[in-house]
């Protein structure tokens, strides 16, 4: 049995002033008794500093909303609302409380229970509607992050053969293809923003230490983090090989961004590739309409690696209003389409866009995908705001490039440990023992859609048909 996996988390507080979601304030009405003090069990409420006799300003990032303040204060001089820039900040993928989140778990390393249940939507689009088997939670043995069971989150990248070939004498003819294991399926896929220096750096120094990769633009591998190549997946076009052969050199994976061409000339590509070094090449294709035949097409012709990229709400890529699909149905008519073709288990196919919480990640790969590649909750565990509306706009803090790398770094190990520790969850709770079992295992999942139309589609058709 291999080592297990685990994530060092350490509480890492970022000073910079952050979404919250309520915003609590004193009045001048105010006696300073103290009795906020003993019933707030989060301590938002504390004495001053410098003055004991008088209250601090009350400490809102910690506030649970349970109004115990509110009702136990004698004078009636606390007042609580929605904060302004909460209700603003993201959009109609992006949630206000998701920000929040990404933030607290980038802090501590922690799943986020607040003790309150459950108020989510039990249906919407995407993922939303999509909800994981849990009957194996039961079982005392299946208890996810508390260690009595070892359960592998490791997966594998790379070209599967579909079949084995032996000579008449028993011996393997079938030539084995390389691949590589990452201990946890997500990959960090860097946005293309104007970042600083210091949080390019940090956030490859955390995916070494997570022992997992990073997608970088070959044009951005500064000096001072080749050392960690064997992390970094350098993204060129297929005519910039020759320009980066010294890069490809001390690299395990390349990746090149689709185009036309390349679908007649991958096996080309690829040999040109491995006469530099013996990597393997990702093969980048925009989520468009007919992603699945290109996907299908690219594996025929010998694709190891596919990364599939949605937009950052996890859309196809196409004109605004046009009828486009989310990330649930993209992954899954990928996976379909290979599965028709029989050629499912000959590539690795990677997805990215719209993957905003721990539980995407499960969800995605019960869809088809083998891991998923993240970008924007790096950020947002860094205090970048998402605004969605009118169009996307990402703002980062002004103070972060005067962070230290350790801390910008340890926040992102941080972000992983939480997700790591929920995915350990759900394949407990599911009884799956390998995140490879996860793929495609969509009768692990119900699809609020399918149970739909099983239970009212026909009714309602008929009604319909009747009134015409």
């Amino acid at each position: 049995m291999p080592k297990k996996y685990h994530i060092h988390s350490k509480v890492t507080p970022l000073d910079l002033d952050y979404v919250y979601k309520f915003k609590i304030e004193r009045g001048e009405n105010c006696i300073n008794c103290g009795k906020c003090t003993k019933v707030c069990i989060y301590e938002a409420h504390k004495r001053g500093k410098s003055d004991p006799r008088k209250m601090a300003d009350p400490n809102t990032v910690v506030c649970r909303n349970c109004f115990r303040c509110i009702q136990e204060c004698p004078r009636g001089a606390l007042e609580k609302s929605l904060d302004k820039d909460f209700l603003n900040i993201g959009g109609s993928y992006w949630k206000s409380d998701m920000f929040i989140t990404l933030w607290k778990q980038a802090e501590d390393g922690k799943v986020p229970v607040t003790g309150a249940g459950y108020r989510g939507p039990f249906s919407g689009p995407g993922f939303d509607s999509m909800w994981t088997d849990m009957s194996e939670i039961v079982r005392p043995t299946r208890d996810g992050i508390h260690g009595r069971e070892y359960i592998s989150t490791s997966v594998e990248l790379g070209r599967k053969l579909n079949h084995l070939v032996f000579d008449e004498n028993g011996k393997l003819l079938s030539k084995i293809h390389d691949t590589i294991d990452i201990p946890i399926p997500i990959i960090f896929d860097f946005p293309k923003d104007n970042l600083s220096h210091n949080v390019k750096v940090a956030v490859v120094r955390a995916a070494a230490e997570l022992g997992t990769c990073i997608v970088l633009s070959a044009d951005d591998i500064a000096a001072d983090i080749k050392k960690y190549t064997q992390n970094i997946i350098p993204l060129m076009s297929h005519q910039e090989i020759d320009k980066h052969q010294a890069l490809i050199k001390s690299v395990r994976m390349v990746a090149i961004d689709y185009n036309d061409e390349i679908l007649n000339t991958l096996p080309a590509l690829q040999d040109k590739i491995k006469k530099i070094n013996n990597v393997l090449t990702i093969v980048r294709v925009p989520a468009t309409k007919s992603v699945e035949t290109i996907v299908a097409q690219l594996t025929q012709s010998g694709a190891e690696i596919i990364h599939v990229v949605a937009d950052y709400r996890g859309m196809e890529n196409g004109p605004a209003g046009s009828d486009r699909r989310l990330a649930k149905d993209i992954i899954r008519a990928v996976h379909l389409k290979l599965v028709e073709d029989r050629i499912r288990d000959e590539v690795t196919i990677i997805f990215s866009g719209g993957i905003a919480m721990a539980e995407h990640v499960p969800k995605a790969m019960l869809c088809g995908a083998d891991l998923i590649a993240i970008d924007l909750p790096l950020l947002i565990a860094l205090g970048a705001r998402l605004y969605e509306e009118p169009e996307k706009i990402l703002v980062f803090p002004e103070e972060l490039e005067k962070i230290k790398v350790k801390t910008v770094k340890q926040r992102i190990i941080n972000l992983m440990g939480a997700w790591h520790s929920q995915i350990l969850e759900v394949m407990g709770a599911m009884g799956i023992r390998e995140a490879r079992r996860l793929r495609g295992e969509t009768g692990r999942a119900i699809f609020f859609e399918e149970i739909d139309n099983d239970t009212f589609g026909k009714i309602f058709k008929k009604r319909g048909s009747a009134n015409v």
